[in-house]
């Protein structure tokens, strides 16, 4: 049967209708009326069903229309999220490609960084390692491997200092570095120490050491760098050592240097000698600028170091300055230039002239007091000559003088005329003492002297010798020294100090003083003498000798013991030489103070003796002493062998003449039975005095010898010193002093 096929109103959907029902509702399978009942029922039930049916499937249908719709518009979402995503994943696909590469790029620059690295690491000059915390190494460069023994890098994992080649020591001291660096998280620079290398070397190496730290800040490890600087610690202990010694020798220059800033002028560098020559402190200069210096300025030292400073100029001058520290100085300044960093400093060195001057004019005075010593001395020799020859014609004229007078009547009209010449003969005699005096030959009779004693003896004569209108005052010290010396010379020194001081005052009206006491003596002050005879340092006696008179002229000062220089009108000039040569004769000295217009001083100075002054002795006699015997006289003077023969005879003796010291003694081996005594002279052709002596006393050890000369009788004992000379007269001399001195060889009584 043919399927019926219903569609319900409002949907879109057929259905069809089951056979069974469709039998029911066909027109003559049911009466009409129950079955159009039930066909209206059904109908009904199925119109109601259709209904229900059809708003059941038009709610699905809107429904499913909705959710078609639904499922649509998901559908569009969802293909246009997958579209979305797609995008998304197509550009993250992009970028990550993009990132890829980019990361591959980095990740090869990366690789070849690192590599550069472990090249520049291993190339470098210095040792590089790094160690864990525990300082066991994980790694090091080349030049680390090798100085510990090592043929690659890879064998220092896992090793610590202890299994390398250096000392135990060194490794305690590294360890206690790693430890310090990685427990204070903080770097040392430049630890500065030594390194047993395995080749066995010993090097410096100045060291650095870093923490290495974790991403979270925490101390891993500790990576060190450190290089050899064996050879920059040799240049430096080389250029310490050169620093120094010029620091040293800076220090202990005896010259004085300072440097200048030359843009500021401040004092950079000052050594102690400067601080020492100025008198100040090497602070206090370094305080100093020299462009505000006063004694620079007032010296011309400033000007000069500008100069040096514009041309570079090496320059130098003396000059006498007085320091801001107070000091009085004669100095040599040397001004140069030299650069430091581009900068003009300059330098200034001074050597202190001042002992140096000082010891030029202690030296210009010695050579000018060698020179009047020498000129003293060949005046002395020429004076001493003539002295002595002089005194051999004397000794010719007053001896027979003294002998006519002993000849003649008292009342014969020659008397007066003997006595005459006797007195002109005696002061001709005083004259050649006194050259003699000068020369150092003089007639010495050594004593201990009161020095104050024999100036108040000579008060008298004193009085009489100067001018009436002149006062003269006496200040003596009490308990003077003794002093040793011959009475008769001093007391000729003091008289022409005195006349010398009467003759300086205007029309003689004045105050001459005289004055003693004792006083130490060093050698500074005997070295300012009228002439440094080198005398020893001790107690010295002095005797003043000042004046109120016109004093002496600053260029004649130099002269005044000159033999013959007088200022006078009248005067022989020899007065004040033999005070000079009378004094250095007894080891004294002369200090002369003297301004013109204010009067002058001398000043004698004596050495002191030990002991008390000798006891005058009691005035000798008058009478001749006459002897007996043979008496032998040696003289290559006729005339003086004539007078003496005379004389000899006068007094009691026989006489044997010789003209020469050879003919003495031939004459003495053949009579020395008969011969008393010899008189010889001191200077003979042939065989001399002292030889004479010699040979006289070999042939006869006792013999008595009498020696005569015009010189004194220091000149023979030197010579004769210790060999039994009997005794010594000095020409010229009259029979009186004859008979005295053979009475005292001989014996005899006066």
């Amino acid at each position: 049967m043919p399927h019926l096929t219903q569609t319900i109103p409002g949907s879109s959907c057929s259905r069809r209708l089951s056979p069974g029902f469709a039998a029911v509702a066909a027109p003559g399978g049911f009466h009409w009326q129950g079955d159009w009942l039930q066909l209206a029922v059904v109908v009904a039930l199925f119109a109601l069903f259709a209904l229900v049916l059809g708003k059941a499937l038009q709610v699905k249908a809107r429904k499913q229309a909705q959710v078609e719709e639904e499922l649509r518009r998901a559908k569009e979402e969802l293909e246009q999220r997958v579209a979305e995503r797609t995008e998304e994943l197509h550009q993250a696909n992009e970028q990550l490609k993009q990132e890829l590469v980019e990361r591959e790029r980095v990740e090869e620059e990366l690789r070849q960084g690192r590599n550069m690295l472990a090249q520049i690491i291993d190339t470098i000059p210095q040792f590089v390692f790094w160690k864990d915390r525990n300082s066991v190494y994980e790694g090091c460069n080349m030049v680390f491997a090798r100085g510990a023994g090592l043929d690659r890098t890879e064998l220092i994992r896992g090793k610590s200092d202890y299994d390398l080649p250096w000392l135990q020591e060194e490794s305690d001291a590294y360890r206690a570095d790693d430890r310090s660096v990685m427990d204070s998280n903080t770097p040392k620079y430049h630890i500065i120490e030594q390194q047993l290398q395995a080749s066995g070397d010993r090097h410096w190496v100045d060291t650095t050491k870093v923490p290495l730290c974790d991403d979270s800040g925490a101390v891993v490890g500790v990576l060190g760098v450190y290089e050899n600087i064996t050879e920059r610690k040799r240049v430096e202990e080389a250029r310490d050592r050169a620093l120094a010694m010029l620091e040293s020798l800076l220090a202990s220059s005896p010259t004085g240097i300072l440097v200048y800033d030359g843009e500021t002028g401040a004092c950079v560098k000052a050594n102690h000698s400067i601080a020492g020559m100025v008198g100040g402190t090497v602070e206090g200069l370094l305080s100093q600028n020299f462009r505000s210096i006063a004694s620079f300025k007032e010296t011309g030292i400033y000007e000069l170091g500008e100069r040096v400073l514009a041309d570079g100029q090496t320059r130098n001058m003396e000059v006498a300055i007085s320091t801001s520290f107070g000091r009085d100085l004669q100095v040599e300044v040397f001004l140069s230039r030299f650069d430091v960093e581009g900068t003009h400093h300059l330098m200034f060195i001074s050597v202190d002239m001042t002992e140096r001057k000082r010891l030029e004019e202690e030296k210009r005075q010695i050579e000018a007091q060698m020179l009047h010593v020498q000129k003293l001395e060949s005046l002395g020799v020429l004076a001493g000559g003539i002295a002595h020859d002089f005194n051999n014609i004397l000794m010719v004229v007053l001896g027979n003088a003294d002998l006519a007078l002993l000849r003649v009547p008292p009342d014969s009209p020659a008397t007066e005329n003997l006595v005459q010449i006797e007195q002109a003969a005696t002061r001709a005699a005083d004259l050649a003492r006194q050259m003699l005096a000068y020369s150092g030959r003089g007639n010495f009779v050594i004593e201990k002297l009161d020095l104050n004693r024999l100036v108040q003896d000579m008060g008298s004569m004193l009085e009489v010798s100067i001018s009436k209108k002149a006062l003269l005052r006496y200040n003596f010290a009490p308990d003077l020294p003794a002093i040793s010396g011959d009475a008769t010379q001093l007391r000729q020194v003091i008289l022409n100090l005195v006349i010398n001081a009467s003759e300086a005052m205007d029309e003689g009206t004045g105050l001459i003083s005289i004055s003693t006491r004792s006083m130490q003596c060093d050698r500074s002050y005997l070295s300012e003498s009228w002439i440094d005879d080198r005398l020893p340092e001790g107690c010295y006696v002095v005797l003043e000798v000042s004046d109120t008179g016109c004093g002496i002229d600053r260029d004649i000062i130099p002269k005044i013991f000159d033999p013959f220089f007088t200022t006078k009108f009248t005067g022989r000039g020899l007065g004040m030489a033999a005070v000079l040569g009378i004094v250095r004769a007894h080891k004294g000295a002369i200090k002369v103070y003297s301004e013109k217009g204010k009067g002058s001083s001398f000043r004698l100075l004596l050495p002191c003796s030990a002991g008390a002054a000798d006891c005058p002795e009691p005035p000798q006699s008058q009478e001749l002493w006459h002897g007996s015997g043979t008496v032998l006289l040696a003289d290559d003077e006729e005339s003086i062998r004539v007078l003496g023969s005379d004389m000899l005879r006068s007094l009691g003796f026989d006489v044997m003449l010789a003209s020469d010291g050879r003919e003495a003694v031939e004459l003495f081996k053949a009579g020395m039975d008969d011969i008393v005594c010899v008189l010889l002279d001191l200077t003979m052709p042939n065989l001399d005095g002292e030889q004479t002596f010699r040979e006289l006393r070999a042939l006869k050890p006792d013999v008595k010898v009498i020696m005569s000369s015009g010189y004194n009788e220091q000149e023979v004992s030197l010579k004769l010193a210790g060999a039994g000379l009997s005794g010594f007269i000095q020409k010229p001399y009259k029979v009186l002093e004859m008979s005295r001195k053979l009475s005292e060889v001989l014996g005899g009584q006066d």
